[in-house]
């Protein structure tokens, strides 16, 4: 399990994203700058959350 607290990579943004995958917390995080009116995913902005995803051990819960 990733995650990405999306507060760090986008300022206002209070979802923790969650994945099985990197790329699904990618995807995940790049919707989410959608729905808070960011249109340009930068190349920094996607060091940013490459470099603040964290791996989480698996706990049973499911996140959205």
């Amino acid at each position: 399990m990733y995650e990405l607290d999306c507060s760090a990579v986008f300022p206002g943004c209070g979802r923790v994203i969650r994945a099985d995958t990197k790329a699904g917390v990618i995807r995940r995080a790049i919707a989410q700058a959608n729905a808070l009116g960011i249109e340009h995913i930068s190349p920094s902005m996607m060091d940013s959350m490459r470099e603040k995803m964290v791996e989480k051990p698996e706990t049973g819960e499911r996140a959205a």
